[in-house]
């Protein structure tokens, strides 16, 4: 069924004259209504104000919107993951050597690795979560995104996002910083301070992602609005443009969320990745200011005081690992990796840390984690998908690995 609908265009500069009615109703970006349809733009002033922060409403039909994903039998969330990040490599590859694409193409490609990264939230979000913060096979450039993507998602599935709005989002998560893509593994690996033309490259990035998008064929404006202000601050200090308030669109605000987040619980030379507590605590005190309050609230929550894939000392002296989620904020559950005495256990062992001797003492450090194997600490197997496919209208397998 195809859907219909609207969609918020920017007003450009030409399209709207000073003294004489708008051709359209003039919005905001949230859809709150600024001048009626046929109504005069009073001065210049307020015209200027109308090309900065007004967009209009076109009516739109598209085809089908591609939905989520369904799981039928058990799978590796992490096995599927890690596939998906091959996926996202690979069209990063084609982007960078200018490789000719078909029309739709990219978008075509984007939207694959969205609908089964939707699904794998679905049939397990504890798990992407934990892949969020424990998977270190790709560089940079790809995990970053993915990670992105997986906790705007969640945000999104909180927010009751519709699918169409979702695939857009979620399309900016893994393309928004297209144009950093050559030189961030050495942006990663310096000590010293930025250059002024890094840091020139670096402001302007969203700008030049959004470019590179266009060039290959993309005209979602949704997409590519989104890619241009996932940098923005509800305080008017972020870049490119200095948006503030209600100029940034919502979605662009879950991106930079999700974005920061990210980059502060990635390792870098220059230091490890910072303590969990520290990140939330970051994030908790600028919300309001750089960060929209409500969202970063959301965020928070979502998450968890112990999101899945942190490390965590027991009461009783084990190393374990959080790997979902209960109803009790303070008390996950946690897989042991480790005995008090250094140890480590023969195979993860399942805590309850609501239970006083295995209750969580604190965040581990960087320094005391050890390598571990998701799928073991998740309990999958090594079963994966091999074959993708739209398996949407399928009873979705019941879990039960609680």
């Amino acid at each position: 069924m195809s859907s219909k609908g609207f969609e918020l265009l920017k007003i450009s500069s030409g399209e709207l004259q000073a003294g004489q009615p708008a051709p359209w109703a003039v919005c905001d970006a949230k859809g709150q209504e600024l001048l009626k349809k046929g109504a005069l733009v009073p001065s210049e002033d307020f015209l200027r104000l109308l090309e900065q922060v007004g967009y209009f409403a076109r009516e739109v039909v598209a085809g089908p919107v591609r939905q989520p994903v369904t799981f039928k039998g058990r799978v590796n969330p992490f096995a599927e993951f890690d596939d998906l990040c091959l996926q996202l490599e690979s069209l990063f590859a084609d982007l960078e050597t200018r490789r000719q694409l078909s029309p739709g193409s990219v978008k075509r490609r984007i939207q694959d690795i969205i609908v089964n990264l939707q699904g794998l939230v679905r049939y397990d979000a504890d798990a992407l979560m934990g892949a969020v913060h424990l998977s270190d096979r790709f560089e940079y450039h790809v995990h970053h995104p993915m990670q992105i993507a997986v906790l705007t998602e969640l945000i999104l599935e909180r927010l009751k996002v519709p699918q169409d709005v979702r695939l857009s989002t979620l399309s900016a998560a893994l393309t928004s910083n297209l144009a950093m893509n050559p030189y961030q593994k050495a942006l990663n690996q310096q000590k010293g301070p930025l250059s002024d033309a890094q840091r020139k490259m670096i402001n302007t990035h969203p700008l030049m992602s959004a470019n590179k998008l266009r060039q290959s064929g993309v005209d979602d404006e949704l997409w590519i609005e989104l890619v241009e202000q996932h940098h923005e601050k509800v305080d008017g200090t972020g870049y490119p443009r200095g948006l503030r308030g209600n100029q940034i669109r919502h979605e662009a605000l879950v991106l930079a969320l999700a974005d920061v987040y990210s980059a502060m619980v990635t390792p870098r030379v220059y230091r490890g990745p910072l303590k969990l507590t520290e990140s939330l605590k970051d994030l908790f005190i600028q919300r309001g200011s750089s960060f929209d309050d409500k969202l970063t609230r959301i965020f928070i929550n979502e998450l968890g005081l112990y999101p899945p894939g942190i490390y965590v000392r027991l009461n009783n002296g084990e190393l374990a690992v959080v790997v979902g989620r209960s109803s009790d904020f303070k008390a996950p559950f946690v897989a042991s990796i480790k005995k008090p005495d250094g140890n480590m256990h023969p195979s993860p062992r399942r805590r309850n840390s609501g239970e006083e001797e295995f209750g969580i003492r604190h965040v581990c450090d960087p320094t005391d984690r050890v390598r571990v194997d998701p799928s073991q600490l998740w309990g999958f197997d090594a079963l994966r998908v091999n074959i993708k496919v739209d398996l949407s209208n399928v009873d979705p397998f019941i879990r039960g690995l609680r």
